[in-house]
């Protein structure tokens, strides 16, 4: 692997990225941090009562998932549609597709983990939300999952629930799913044969093994980031015996090809 790869990012190695508005935005997977090229991973905080600016992407394709708070997530080619969202829910926002999100608690922040397929996004503001009505092009629209609508599977090594996929929303390269690794069961050790992957601990506390031998063993436990570049031999083990161990992943790949 390229030693200017990282692979495990703790909370205080983040990035600090670009505010929207009122929301702010810390990178844990980036180009900045982990030398990624096409998966990017970060967590936005929008205060009580504040929203981000409305704008859309004009390059990449973006999945959301909520990891705290409740809100509005305006969407709609004329930002005219208005989806509740709560902790659990994933969003899916294609390119050139107008949004903002909203936190309606006058108490506790909103924060969502947002994923895209870039490196760097090219994000166009939308300084009037009225000039969308007068100059109607050919917007996208978003996709909200709630928690309960997901796609539900369970395995031999946990819970899996896909939030944002072609099935789900008809996304083209991202993914984003979110799965609870059972007490004291590990994946099997396996690689990703043409995509990158950026994980985010929810909670519970585990190992990261990997390299081509798995010799190497990194302790990993809530709100660590990890990257995990393509062909890059590794597992996921929950060393807790009693609880699960949460993990949101992102792909830039709707396919899962593992070798």
């Amino acid at each position: 692997m390229n030693k200017n790869v990282t692979t495990i990012i703790r909370p205080y190695e983040r990035y600090t990225e670009i505010s929207s508005g009122d929301m702010t935005r810390i990178a844990g997977v980036a180009k900045e941090t982990t030398n990624s090229k096409n998966i990017h991973l970060a967590v936005a905080e929008i205060p009580p009562s504040k929203s981000s600016s409305p704008h859309l992407h004009l390059n990449c394709e973006t999945a959301i998932y909520v990891l705290a708070g409740e809100g509005i997530f305006v969407a709609g080619k004329k930002l005219d549609k208005h989806n509740k969202i709560k902790a659990g829910d994933f969003i899916y926002v294609p390119p050139d597709a107008p949004h903002k999100p909203i936190n309606i608690s006058n108490k506790n922040p909103l924060l969502l983990l947002v994923a895209r397929n870039q490196p760097t996004e090219i994000v166009q503001e939308i300084k009037d939300e009225n000039e969308l009505s007068k100059n109607f092009k050919q917007h996208n629209d978003c996709t909200v999952i709630h928690s309960q609508c997901t796609d539900n599977k369970s395995s031999e090594i946990g819970k899996v629930n896909i939030g944002v996929s072609k099935n789900t929303s008809n996304s083209k390269a991202i993914y984003m799913s979110k799965i609870e690794l059972s007490p004291g069961i590990s994946t099997i050790p396996h690689k990703h044969s043409d995509f990158e992957t950026a994980i985010f601990i929810n909670s519970g506390k585990g190992l990261f093994i990997s390299n081509n031998k798995l010799d190497s063993h990194v302790s990993i436990s809530k709100e660590d980031f990890i990257y995990i570049p393509e062909k890059f031999n590794h597992k996921l083990s929950n060393i807790d015996s009693n609880n699960s161990l949460s993990l949101i992943i992102a792909r830039n790949n709707t396919d899962h090809n593992i070798l």
